[in-house]
Formats: C-alpha cells, structure tokens, sequence
C-alpha cells in the first residue's frame, strides 16, 4: 500500500547501473533532453525578440526606395515652412493658410527635420515607420494578453503584412499614424475594460483617439466614443458611460484637441478652424457613385486585407466557433469597433480603403483567434494535420504556392542581369542577385516552417510560421516588389534642385498662383505664392512659376469651365496653363507625374516675363495662346 511501482529500466538508469555487467556504478553522461516545460519557456523567452527584430526590419527596410510622391511632398512642406516661419502653431502652404489637416503629423516631421538638420524623404516617412512599429506592438500585446501568445504573433503580422498597411503604412502620408492612435486607442481600451488598474488604461486610450484627432480629423473622436460607449450598453455596463473613469478617458481625449484648437482659433480665426476639423468631411458627403462605392467597397476592403483576410472563413468551422465563445466579450467590442468605422465609410462615395487603416488593428485580433484556437485544442487530438481546420491548412498551402511563385518571379527578373535578354521582353525591369537570393531564402524558411506546422501544429510551431509568413511577405516586398516599383517611377528632384544654379536669384523665385508640393518640396527654397492677377510691376524677379498640364495631343486636353487658359508646344507636346494678366515666355518646364509618360501630366513652368517694349504684337515673343481662339495673349 502506497508503494508505486517503478519500471526496472528507470531504476537501473536512475542507480547508474550498467546494463551489460550489471555493476552499479558512476552514470555515464547523457545527451540533454529538453523536457517540454524547458521548451515552453525557452520559446516564450526569444519570441519576443524574434518579432521585435521581424517588425523593426519590415518597418525600415527600403524607406528611401521609392521617389516621393503623392501627398508626402505637401506633408514635408507643410512641416518646413513652419520650421522656417518659426511658427508652430498654424500650418500654412507658401504663407496662406492650411486647413486640411491638423498639425501632429508636421510637428513630427518638423522634430525629425531639425534634428536631422534637413527635410529629405526619411524624415518625411520616418513617423509613419514608426507608427508601423507602434500599431504592431500594441496589436501583439493586447492579443498576447487577451487571447494567447500565439495570437499576439500573428496580430502582430497580420497587421503589418496586410496588403494595404504593407504598401502604404511606410508613405509619409498621415494613414500609417492615425492608425497607430486610434487603432492602438480602441484597443487599449478593451484591455483596461476589465481591470482594477483599467483607469489608466482607459485615460492611456482616450489621449491617443486624441492624439489621432490631431493627426487627421474629428472622425477619431467619433469612432473612439461610438465604439466603447455602444460596448458598454449592448454588454449592459450603461452606468459606466457616466462613471470617472470613462469621462476621464473623455477628458484624456479633449485635452490635446483643445491645447492646440483653442490657440490656433485665436490666431486664425473661427472660419479656419472651422475647415480645418470639419471641411473635408463636408467635401466628401454626395450622392454621386454610391450605388457603384456600395457594392464595390466590401470586395475592395476584403482585397486590401490579404492574404490574412482569407481567415475570416475559419468562422464556418462549426468546433472554433464554439471555442470562440470564451472571447465573446472581444470579439463583440471588435467586431463593433469595425462596423462603426466601415459603416461610415460605405455611404460616402469619395471614401478610399487607406481610410479604413485604423480598423486593421481590431480586424488583426479577430484574425489571430483560429491560430490561437489550434494550439489550444491540437493536444487534444492525435496531431494530425488533418485534423487541423480546413481553412488554416488551406491558407497555410496557398501562402506556400506563393512562396513558390515569388522565388520564380524574382529568379526571372534576375536573368537579365546575367543573360543578354532583350530589355523590351522585361521593359528593362531587373532584380539584383542579392534581393533574389533574400526573397529565395525567405520563401525556403516558410515553406519549411508552415510543413513543420502542418504535420505537427505545435505553438512554437505556429508561432514561427507566423513569423516566417510575416518575414516572406514583409521582407520580400522591401527586397523585391519595391526595386520593382522603383525602376517603373521617376522623381523630379536632381531636375528641381539643379533649377536654383541655374536662376540668377534663386530665392527670390515665387509662383503665380499655387504650385504643386511637389515642386516646392524639392526647390531649396521658399516659395512665396502671388495672386493670379499680378502684374508684371508686382514680380519681385523676371523669372517665375505657375502650375500646368501636360498633352501628348490637343485631342486629350481638358477643358475647364470658368478658367482662362492658354497653351503652347513644348518638345512634341501641348501645355496649358492658366492665362496671365502680363505676357511672357516660357523657359522650362518640370513634369512632377510619377511616370515620365504619364498623359495628362501635372507640371511646373519656369517663365520670364517680359517688358512692355518687348510686348508688341509683331515681336513673336509670347509663344502662349489663348484656348479656343488665334490670338496671342498680351497684357
């Protein structure tokens, strides 16, 4: 009685005895055998370094790749001109007035600019690299902490390899930021909901939906307070809508919005502050597409959210559903999260998927419950792989084929370097070895890691599949997609730079009318912007500029109601641009599209102006035309 049997291996191992003399003796060393408790902790201890260096090298890698395009070059100016004018607190574009976005992001730019002691394009897109950092990091957290810790892996992933977050997150445009803030908001919120520690939490949360407000307007706010508050009725939690704790997340929220709007509409006024929080929103409400925006919209999200969004069919599998019930709290708040943001963007026509962003982060944890959901149930099975959902094995094989398709896209594209293929079968397009042999290997790591999770679905094996999926997806796109993108762009800088040598007072340039971002971005200088009625008396220089367009033809010219316009050839094609109150002649002419082919083409013409003596109708001199008729403009 109470005696346990012991296996007569075990005891001889235990006493050292040799099995072949049967001699007790000294045991002879073995081999160290990891128990599995060892290997639960020694794979809890180096994930987290693991991911840190997966999102760090996802995040950075390739920032200066492609030319600066888009709405980064207005993001960037806007921040220098504040630099230069020494004022802080009212944005302004060529010294009048910018009332499209709050400041937060210009301020960002500003720090890294002053630091750096210039305004190039990495310190245009270093914040939103950063906000990728920040927005992943919080998704793995709160999924680490809500769900488990390979959920927190592939939150993390999923949404920093989202096709969306991936080819956008990395722009110095204002989306990659704001999601960042409001996104890591509504979820810090969940993880405080519960807790006694939960109002620090909560304040945490509210000041970054005001730190988003900052970023890009009053809709962080909206969603910030339509989400928890419609939480915590539909969960019957009414009264803590007026409990301390959420009035001071509130108050978390409005303090930031105010320390900066209250000021500014001292200084600007109240019509600017008025455009400035509320006229883009009022710019986008209409009717016109909506029916096409209604149906399109949820295909087009979906898209934005590969590969990760094909997840969202694990909820047919009739097992994880049941097991997703002891995260129905969570799934309920994100699942609210989500609809009130993409609802609000499906009945305005103008809304684009990049506004969507912020709602990747919640979207991140739904998608991560399957992958939490097998490596908790896989020990209850036999660990087969066919006992794995349909739709993860699924997933895990398509992401496989990729693999596969990738490593034979970029070896293609590596060929010419080595084989005299005609440039015109690749349009010159070539991919160095190195960046093949990455992309190589990276497919080779995932393809094995996703085998090793099919056979045998462990948590570290599904942690590092993730990690390797986010590596091959992430890495690959830095090493190849980019280069790609890169050989098919072009930047006017070197041209715009090259333009202040060759000005006789290259400060004192200024344009007749505005002029692109994209052209001031890159010019050295301030560029003071003049009405369109200056006469020749109000230049400050003979030399000017002024915005235009670009045609290969006069077929393809656009005519527009109520402008007085004018056109003239250059180099094999027509520019139109608006007509002037003096006459002059052009001098150069910059196209800024992102493609030197690109028809029409937004440009910037350098002209001079002309004196009245040389303005006689005889003279020849003033190649501009008046659109529609055969005379030439004069003053």
């Amino acid at each position: 009685m109470g005696v346990h049997a012991t296996r007569p291996n075990q005891l001889v191992e235990e006493q050292g005895v040799s099995r072949t003399t049967g001699k007790i003796g000294e045991t002879k060393p073995q081999g160290l055998v990891l128990s599995p408790q060892s290997q639960e902790k020694r794979f809890t201890a180096v994930l987290p370094w693991l991911f840190a260096a997966t999102i760090l090298s996802i995040s950075f890698l390739g920032i200066n790749s492609l030319p600066i395009v888009g709405e980064e070059p207005r993001r960037g100016q806007v921040a220098r001109e504040m630099y230069w004018a020494g004022d802080w607190l009212v944005p302004r574009e060529q010294g009048q007035l910018y009332c499209t976005r709050p400041p937060l992001q210009n301020w960002l730019i500003g720090a890294i600019g002053v630091c750096r002691g210039k305004f190039d394009v990495f310190t245009v897109r270093l914040p939103s690299a950063l906000a990728l950092v920040l927005a992943s990091v919080i998704c793995w957290r709160i999924a680490s902490k809500q769900i488990g810790p390979v959920a927190g892996i592939v939150a993390g992933m999923a949404y920093l390899t989202m096709g969306q977050s991936l080819t956008i997150g990395q722009l110095g445009e204002t989306d990659s930021l704001f999601a960042a803030f409001l996104g890591g908001a509504l979820l810090m919120w969940f993880s405080g909901q519960n807790k006694s520690d939960g109002k620090s939490n909560w304040i945490s949360a509210g000041f970054f939906a005001g730190l988003a407000a900052l970023t890009k307007g009053l809709q962080a706010p909206v969603y910030f307070i339509l989400s928890t508050t419609g939480f915590l009725w539909i969960s019957g939690q009414q009264r803590r809508i007026v409990s301390k704790e959420y009035l001071a997340s509130v108050g978390a929220m409005v303090l930031p919005i105010a320390l900066w709007s209250i000021p500014y509409c001292l200084t600007a006024g109240l019509p600017a502050t008025r455009e400035i929080w509320f006229g883009q929103v009022e710019e986008r409400l209409a009717t016109r597409g909506l029916i096409a925006h209604f149906i399109s919209f949820p295909v087009a999200t979906i898209g934005a959210m590969l590969p990760w969004s094909w997840l969202f069919l694990a909820w047919t599998d009739k097992s994880f559903r049941r097991w997703a019930t002891r995260h129905r709290s969570l799934i309920t708040y994100m699942t609210l999260c989500v609809t009130v943001g993409f609802a609000s963007l499906w009945v305005v026509p103008e809304a684009k998927n990049r506004y969507l962003l912020p709602l990747y982060l919640p979207t991140a944890l739904i998608l991560s419950l399957p992958w939490e959901y097998v490596a908790e149930t896989v020990n209850d099975s036999k660990n087969s792989p066919y006992m794995l959902p349909k739709v993860l094995v699924i997933f895990l094989r398509l992401l496989q084929a990729l693999a596969v398709l990738g490593s034979a896209a970029a070896i293609l594209l590596c060929v010419p370097k080595f084989f005299p293929i005609s440039a015109y079968e690749f349009k010159g397009i070539q991919l160095s070895p190195l960046p093949t042999i990455v992309i190589c290997f990276l497919a080779i790591l995932m393809i094995v890691s996703t085998q090793l999770t099919l056979k045998k679905a462990t948590r570290s094996n599904l942690a590092f599949s993730a990690l390797a999926i986010g590596l091959f997806l992430g890495l690959g796109h830095r090493v190849g997609i980019l280069p790609v993108q890169r050989q098919l762009l072009w930047s006017p800088g070197e041209q715009i730079q090259g333009l202040a040598s060759e000005i006789r007072a290259p400060e004192k340039l200024v344009s007749v009318g505005p002029v692109s971002a994209a052209f001031r971005f890159h010019y050295p200088y301030f560029v003071r912007q003049l009405p369109r009625e200056t006469t020749v008396e109000g230049l400050p220089n003979s030399v000017f500029c002024l915005s235009g367009t670009m045609y290969s033809s006069q077929a393809r010219v656009i005519r527009k109601s109520g402008q007085q316009l004018v056109q003239f050839p250059w180099s094999g094609r027509l520019i139109v641009c608006p007509q002037l109150s003096f006459c002059w002649k052009p001098w150069k002419v910059i196209p800024l599209g992102r493609t030197p082919t690109r028809d029409p083409q937004p440009v910037v013409v350098v002209g001079e102006a002309l004196p009245k003596a040389e303005t006689e109708p005889s003279s020849n001199v003033a190649p501009a035309r008046a659109l529609g008729t055969d005379r030439r403009s004069h003053p």
